[in-house]
């Protein structure tokens, strides 16, 4: 149960608070200016205050959240180097969603911010597991202000109201991350306090029974804000275009911040976040018929029962350090420990049929009597935890009679998750009489139990990192960095009388290296060139024929480009070409036989090749007073060794385009937009078919069109209405994992400022 709202009654909150919002205008009627400049509590500037030669307009276009202007302290440098890099220093590629454009577009979570970004393509296993790709390799790197965070269970679903900005540096990051793929890094930057006092309060009604509330207060506790706190609570219920799926989400942050010292400053806190779905979808929906044709559901199709569910918590307490050491050094250092539990009971729809061995076929519909879809059953429960320290010392010196950067740190990741063993799915099954009148009821449930037996797994990692920018001569930067890694992950096991049995899955990496080469060279003030060299590692726990554990998968990501800021700041360009490969993949060993390791399992091998090429181009343009556009595009090229059955449907091209425009005269109070989300042909593997082998599939073309618009009712009053998906596109989200996207759908947004 959330700590703030339950089950029984969140959906009444929301409705009251969402009621309350609509009277804020009638109790504050007579206000219609504020000072010039300001900004309210949602840090949105008057209208009137847009300066066309300041390049800033996008900022002003739509309510945005309490920025950072206030705080004591710069955020932690982010970048993959711990370098206090700008975008244009980095050299690598970089793209940022705000809470500017996350408020004009109603982007509740980071989901929905990730389809706004380029070069990244979102889809989903199913209802409770996103999935995302960049440069044509999973997206598994999340960060919360440079801290790991991700987790496969209980924290994937990240909702935006407790954050400021999303940033995705694409590419290898396992400078400070340490194991990874050389995909991307996803880092949200966490709200913080301000040392004035703002609140804002913000309901929302969509299709399918939408309802969601936002509160966000940031208070100083003394005059001069040396002591300042943040508080920002959020719930949201609603239904689906999928049949009875629902889903509540309920979450908060606390926060706390004290400048103890002219030079220290401490930062505390929690956040959490809770998610409860009912009948959600386990898997995916069949492509195929039983006859080999096509099957053509409905895209409402859910063929879970009316007792499933699919819990998730995740909880994290943090605690910030930043120390000044005289003029030009910083230390900063973190603590998170993250606790999370998971809860499910599930069910799937495409099941095999046969020996375990073989031969086998799948159980698939049959159009013309209703029959073929059999469920088979899945439960889980684990709670788990996470501690991690990131300590590191910045600053500068001087050589050679230049300025240079130097960042030395240390940071430890360890996480526990313990799985209980759970009986009374393994022999389920329900046939469904017709699927064509399935409703979900009806269904007897499995009765599960816990044995008493569990695993533990244990993933612990830890590494020194340096880097360093070096000012070689005037116009070129010259960075180097290092990562020394250690790693390892084991399974304790126990049986049902909770006694220790012993160890299983051990695999360890030590002294593993990670190089990090960049140059950045200013051709003009505006226009820089780069290039930059990068690799990750990431151990495996299959074995090979032998029994013995295959060695890490080894990334690299190489890619060069210009980053320039054309007409006075009035288009910003970015392009990038890049390469990035993964060698010592783990595939089945095709030589030996099923299942015969002497555990029982099958036996990998590791296999070379597996690699992309692509360009990325991404454009921030002012094209007109109160008009700006962002537009970009991605071409991957991805290529696999051809023992890797393993693919990754991602579209080779990608489009995404923004735009926002703030009306002119007496329409100032007004500002629209749109968006385009274009992807190119879509190429899939589908196993479910009669015939048991791996089919190909293709998805065309096609772009989801979005809308949306923001008024300004007064000057701390606004609504915001977004149309997604605009033109009702029908399309596969996942094509080797069929599920369906999204319809479309619309939300409406009344936000009041204090």
């Amino acid at each position: 149960m959330s700590p703030l709202i339950t089950s029984g009654h969140s959906t009444t909150l929301l409705r009251v608070l969402a009621a309350l919002i609509t009277l804020a205008p009638a109790l504050h009627a007579d206000e219609t200016a504020t000072t010039p400049g300001a900004t309210d509590s949602s840090g949105t500037a008057p209208a009137s205050s847009a300066s066309p030669a300041s390049g800033n307009d996008a900022v002003l276009l739509a309510p945005v959240a309490i920025t950072g202007a206030t705080d004591t302290t710069p955020p932690p440098a982010i970048t993959s180097t711990r370098l206090a890099l700008t975008e244009r220093e980095t050299p690598q590629s970089i793209s940022t969603i705000s809470r500017d454009q996350m408020l004009a577009e109603n982007l509740f979570s980071v989901d929905d911010v990730l389809r706004n970004v380029t070069g990244v393509h979102t889809a989903f296993f199913d209802t409770e597991r996103p999935l995302y790709y960049a440069r044509g390799f999973q997206i598994t790197d999340f960060q919360v202000d440079g801290i790991p965070s991700y987790s496969g269970s209980s924290n994937m679903d990240y909702d935006t109201a407790l954050y400021q900005s999303v940033t995705v540096i694409r590419g290898a990051n396992s400078l400070i991350s340490g194991a990874g793929i050389p995909s991307a890094v996803v880092n949200l930057e966490r709200k913080r306090p301000g040392k004035e006092f703002d609140a804002s309060i913000a309901g929302t009604v969509g299709s399918w029974d939408l309802y969601r509330t936002e509160i966000d207060v940031n208070t100083p506790f003394t005059p001069d804000g040396r002591v300042r706190g943040r508080f920002v609570v959020f719930g949201e219920t609603a239904d689906s275009f999928l049949d009875r799926y629902s889903d509540e989400t309920t979450g908060f942050l606390a926060s706390l911040e004290a400048d103890l010292t002219a030079t220290t400053t401490v930062g505390v806190g929690y956040q959490f976040q809770k998610n409860e779905p009912d009948n959600p979808m386990w898997g995916t929906i069949p492509w195929f018929a039983a006859d080999g044709s096509e099957a053509h559901l409905s895209r409402s199709t859910n063929f879970s029962t009316d007792w499933t569910y699919w819990n998730r918590e995740s909880g994290t307490a943090f605690i910030n350090l930043d120390q000044k050491l005289g003029e030009n050094w910083n230390f900063r250092g973190s603590f998170n420990r993250t606790t999370g539990k998971t809860d499910r009971l599930a069910v799937y729809s495409v099941s095999r049929q046969g020996p375990p061995a073989g031969p086998f076929t799948y159980y698939l519909p049959d159009p013309a009597t209703g029959t073929g879809i059999r469920l088979l059953a899945g439960a889980n429960r684990s709670e788990e935890v996470r501690d991690n320290i990131d300590l590191y010392l910045s600053g500068k010196f001087t050589a050679l009679e230049r300025e240079h950067d130097l960042v030395f740190g240390w940071n430890s990741n360890n996480h526990e998750s313990d799985a209980a063993t759970l009986a009374g799915t393994a022999s389920w099954f329900y046939d469904i009489p017709d699927y064509r009148n399935y409703n979900g009821s009806g269904v007897p449930a499995p009765v599960i139990t816990e044995t008493g037996a569990s695993r533990v797994t244990y993933t612990e990692q830890s590494g020194f990192y340096g880097t360093t920018r070096l000012r070689v001569i005037d116009p070129v930067a010259v960075i180097l960095g290092a990562r020394i890694s250690e790693w390892r992950t084991y399974v304790k096991n126990y049986n049902t009388s909770d006694t220790y049995i012993g160890r299983t899955g051990v695999a360890q990496a030590t002294g593993e290296v990670t190089p990090y080469v960049g140059v950045v060279y200013d051709i003009t003030d505006s226009v820089a060139a780069y290039a930059s060299y990068t690799e990750t590692f990431r151990p495996q726990t299959q074995k090979d024929k032998d029994f013995d554990v295959l060695s890490p998968t080894l990334g690299t990501n190489a890619e060069a480009g210009v980053k320039a800021e054309l007409i006075r700041k009035r288009l910003e360009v970015d392009l990038a070409v890049f390469e990035t490969k993964m060698d010592n993949y783990a595939v089945l060993d095709p030589s030996v036989p099923a299942n015969s390791l002497p555990d029982g399992t099958n036996a990998y091998m590791g296999v070379d090749g597996t690699e992309s090429r692509g360009v990325e181009i991404e454009f921030h343009a002012l094209l007109a007073e109160g008009w700006t556009a962002t537009l970009g595009y991605a071409n991957v090229n991805t290529r696999r060794n051809p023992a890797d059955l393993t693919y990754a449907n991602v579209p080779e091209h990608l489009v995404r385009l923004n735009t926002h425009y703030r009306l002119p005269g007496e329409w100032k109070r007004l500002s629209v937009g749109g968006g385009v989300q274009w992807q190119g042909e879509q190429t899939g593997v589908v196993t479910t078919h009669p015939s048991a082998l791996p089919t190909e599939v293709r998805q065309a073309p096609f772009a989801l069109v979005n809308f949306f618009a923001t008024y300004r009712f007064t000057d701390h009053f606004t609504g915001t209405l977004s149309v997604r998906n605009a033109f009702d596109k029908t399309y596969w989200a996942t094509l080797d994992y069929p599920n369906y996207g999204e319809p479309r759908s619309v939300q409406f947004t009344l936000r009041r400022s204090y």
